[in-house]
């Protein structure tokens, strides 16, 4: 036993100081001992009760409802199986919800349950997030408070637990449908695609390499080019049919979002299917301002359940005014089972546009390039091609100002935020595990410009969260989704500055192939650098190309952009990551690895292999990477010549990365000449819209987007709404199209 130095353990003066010193512990009194092993019981409790309960995020598939936690099933109420009728096989059947096979799966333990800490801005830091939508998202929950129902964020009901319900808890969907969330776990979360397999389907005219190598367009070689045709793609559904409701009661009942209370069912979108006749009037400006490019209108539908009508089988649901021999004016109408493939076909009928939208890439046609719109969007003054795409520069795209930078997986807390955010804050770690940590924008609220070809590329390079996101029919349902339009954006932007950075480390400075940067190989980069090093504090030393878009598409014999005119960025002027990029602190070591300047041995140093210098300037420091480019393409005035393979000595790879740059090209505007509108009720559509620009004749913008967010259900106040959205979409598309009746 310690002592006091002094007077040993007895003394009071220094027992302080000598309890500090051994550290004794405190004497346990009876009552510290009661009130020890009260709380041990009660942690012990607290874990033993934690085991049986599910986390509603868990990659596995979840049961019972979507309120607070949710119970494991025991294994006694697995596999009940229904089967009213045979289910028909040709291709064009429609299963009914009797016909699937109902099963059930046991729940795996769950993770301890996090606490749930509301709301948006407190996870905003955590995501490198702007707070642009934080009003919007207090004037949803006020609007909830004053009705005094539950607030839905993400599509999840929040603020009440509800007690599971045993019989509820059981699964609902079919075997194949469980079959594919199982096979979801065997996947990777991402896959790197070679740029060889990239673009093996892609061909050259001949101009190209001289377009990407100096900025210069020879028209003697491409002859003017050709405008594009260009698919515009509908997600529809007419809520307001009976048949479409009958079709859907049965999968909400049955959905795991049910709850006891029918909260859910009662507030999940009554907005969201309800049909004010605006696809008729989108048809028709499209028609107006875009019909001389256009190739096809797809119209993208649920099968419903018709067996009320005549022939009494599953149809596609389709708008009452589109004429039957629609198809002679190039108006297709798809129903899911016709592009969904035969993997994902397993989870159909689905309900949920970003379960759709993932699969937009499948829709068969004659084109590449398509349009995505909702039917509440319009094209509001005429269009280009080159609005929405163009041979020289790619697709147009939009952002919003708020960014997001997922660094940690996503929690609970993030999927019960408001709209699209959870969505957002998901796609954003993916897209930061596989290219390296930045902030991304949000795409703007408008049609989407897209690649089939690209589109598939993105996606399929997300194995599990395709699958996964693949089998969610209706949003809010438990687990994450791929947000189709922020993937495949920042999938095209991050794989043009990727091919960049494989151009100039994996081939052009390895001159001899090896796989390894020699010190001679290495000296060439640092000269290199230090040529535009020279250059880079002149800030008009490049040539901005996103200044003379409209120029070049002329030279070319292409329409300029009418609408999308403020252009902010192409990827002819280099990765936009490198725009506002500040180099002032590269450092050759730090950046490309150490010594890499002074050290002789390169044969074997895993640290000199192109690979290894690649990953690092590419994912691993994404500001490196943007630095890089920056300074070596400030050795030329224009183009990308100084990042390409040699067209002497290395014509093979150099027209593989031409081909890369050209499948990746892209612009970016500021979409200034649109409008996006909440409706909320009659009187602000008469007085906002119908007043400005039917009224007074004022210049409808160039784009728009009434958003259906009318709350109330008296049925005099939405045949109002009604009579307004018709006045004012009948007045500015009057004329009737030849597809209707």
């Amino acid at each position: 036993m310690g002592a006091c130095d002094d007077c040993g353990p007895g003394c009071n003066i220094h027992r302080n100081k000598w309890q500090r010193r051994v550290r004794l512990p405190r004497r346990l009194t009876p009552r510290r001992h009661v009130l020890i092993w009260t709380l041990l019981c009660l942690v012990t409790w607290q874990l033993l009760h934690n085991r049986t309960r599910l986390n509603l995020f868990s990659s596995r598939k979840h049961t019972g409802t979507a309120l607070g936690h949710i119970e494991a099933l025991p294994e006694s109420t697995k596999g009940e199986i229904r089967q009213k009728r045979p289910r028909d096989t040709s291709s064009n059947s429609q299963a009914t919800p009797e016909e699937l096979t109902i099963d059930s799966v046991q729940g795996d333990n769950a993770k301890k349950d996090q606490t749930i800490i509301s709301q948006d801005k407190q996870g905003a830091s955590k995501h490198g997030e702007d707070d642009e939508d934080d009003d919007e998202a207090m004037i949803r929950k006020h609007k909830a408070a004053e009705s005094k129902e539950l607030p839905v964020e993400g599509g999840l009901v929040i603020g009440k637990e509800a007690s599971p319900d045993p019989e509820q808890e059981q699964s609902q969907e079919s075997e194949q449908h469980l079959s594919l969330e199982s096979r979801a776990e065997s996947l990777p979360d991402f896959i790197y695609v070679p740029f060889e397999e990239a673009v093996r389907d892609e061909k050259l005219a001949g101009w190209e390499d001289e377009w990407i190598g100096h900025g210069i367009l020879d028209t003697a070689k491409s002859g003017g080019l050709t405008e594009p045709k260009i698919d515009f793609v509908y997600l529809w559904v007419n809520g307001s049919e009976e048949e479409f409701r009958n079709t859907m009661l049965p999968w909400e009942v049955k959905s795991v979002l049910n709850d006891p209370e029918g909260l859910w069912m009662a507030s999940h979108g009554v907005n969201r299917y309800r049909d004010w006749d605006e696809l008729r009037y989108s048809l028709r400006s499209i028609h107006r301002n875009a019909g001389h490019f256009r190739n096809n209108i797809q119209i993208l539908v649920n099968s419903i359940d018709a067996s009320t009508s005549s022939d009494g089988k599953w149809q596609r649901q389709t708008p009452s005014w589109l004429r039957e021999k629609s198809d002679a004016h190039n108006i297709q109408v798809v129903a899911q089972e016709d592009f969904f493939d035969k993997t994902t076909a397993a989870c159909l009928p689905t309900f949920n546009s970003l379960t759709i939208e993932n699969q937009l890439f499948n829709v068969p046609s004659n084109a590449d390039h398509f349009f995505a719109l909702s039917d509440d969007m319009l094209l509001g003054a005429q269009h280009s091609p080159s609005d929405i795409f163009s041979p020289l520069f790619g697709p147009v795209m939009g952002f919003k100002t708020n960014g997001y930078s997922t660094v940690s997986p996503p929690t609970e807390q993030d999927a019960r935020r408001f709209g699209e955010k959870p969505y957002l804050i998901y796609t954003s770690w993916l897209l930061n595990r596989r290219f390296g940590i930045r902030k991304r924008k949000g795409q703007s609220h408008f049609g989407h410009s897209l690649s089939r070809s690209i589109m598939r590329e993105a996606i399929s390079s997300f194995p599990r969260p395709e699958l996964r996101s693949a089998c969610k029919r209706f949003r809010g349902e438990p687990g994450f989704q791929l947000y189709s339009w922020y993937v495949t954006f920042h999938y095209l932007i991050e794989r043009h500055r990727e091919a960049l950075l494989w151009s100039y480390l994996m081939l052009r400075s390895d001159v001899d192939g090896d796989g390894s940067l020699s010190l001679s190989e290495r000296r060439q980069v640092v000269q290199d650098i230090e040529n535009g090093l020279d250059n880079l504090p002149k800030t008009s030393f490049r040539r901005r190309y996103f200044y003379h878009v409209s120029a070049a598409l002329e030279k070319a014999g292409l329409a300029p952009p009418q609408v999308n005119t403020n252009i902010q960025w192409t990827s002819l002027d280099g990765p936009v990551s490198m725009r506002d990029a500040d180099c002032s602190d590269f450092d050759v070591d730090d950046c490309l690895g150490p010594g890499f300047n002074l050290s002789r041995t390169s044969t074997g140093n895993p640290v000199f292999t192109s690979a290894v210098i690649f990953d690092r300037a590419a994912r691993q420091n994404p500001h490196c990477g943007d630095c890089l480019l920056k300074i070596i393409l400030h050795q030329v005035r224009q183009g990308m010549s100084p990042l390409l393979p040699s067209a002497e000595h290395q014509p093979q790879q150099r027209e593989l990365v031409v081909k890369a740059l050209m499948r990746y090209k892209y612009t970016i505007m500021d979409p200034t000449n649109s409008l996006f509108v909440m409706v909320t009720d009659a009187d602000q559509v008469d007085s906002t819209l119908v007043r400005k620009y039917i009224r007074e004749g004022k210049d409808i913008p160039g784009q728009l987007c009434l958003n259906d967010d009318v709350s109330t259900t008296d049925e005099d106040e939405l045949q109002d709404t009604h009579e307004a959205m018709t006045e004012l979409l009948h007045g500015m598309f009057p004329e009737k199209a030849e597809w209707e009746r």
